[in-house]
C-alpha cells in the first residue's frame, strides 16, 4: 500500500465534513474514491491497449490476402455476419450503382 500526501482544498472538505462520522471515516471515503478513480483511468488505457492489439492484428491478416484472388471468401471472421442474402446484396449494389 503506498501512502500519498493529496492537497485538498479546506473550502470543499469543510462543505462535506458533516456528512461523514469523523475524519477516518471521511479519509476511508476518500482513499476508496481515489482508489476507484485510479482504477478506471488506469481501464481506459489498458483497452486503448488491446483495441490497438486487435487492430494490428486485422491488418496483418487483411496484408496477407490483399493480392490473393480469393481474399474475398477468407474475410470470415472479419466482419459480422450479413442478415442479408447474397442476392439482396447483389440488387442493393445495382440499385445504389445503377438506380435499378
Amino acid at each position: 500500500m503506498c501512502i500519498y500526501n493529496v492537497r485538498i482544498d479546506d473550502a470543499v472538505l469543510e462543505r462535506v465534513k458533516p456528512h461523514f462520522k469523523g475524519t477516518d471515516a471521511m479519509q476511508l471515503w476518500i482513499e476508496q474514491q481515489l482508489q476507484k478513480a485510479l482504477i478506471d483511468y488506469a481501464s481506459q488505457f489498458e483497452e486503448n491497449k488491446i483495441k490497438e492489439e486487435k487492430k494490428k492484428a486485422f491488418l496483418e491478416r487483411m496484408k496477407t490476402i490483399e493480392n490473393d484472388s480469393d481474399g474475398f471468401f477468407k474475410l470470415g471472421g472479419f466482419m459480422a455476419d450479413s442478415k442479408s442474402s447474397a442476392e439482396e446484396l447483389l440488387e442493393e449494389a445495382l440499385f445504389d450503382k445503377y438506380g435499378i
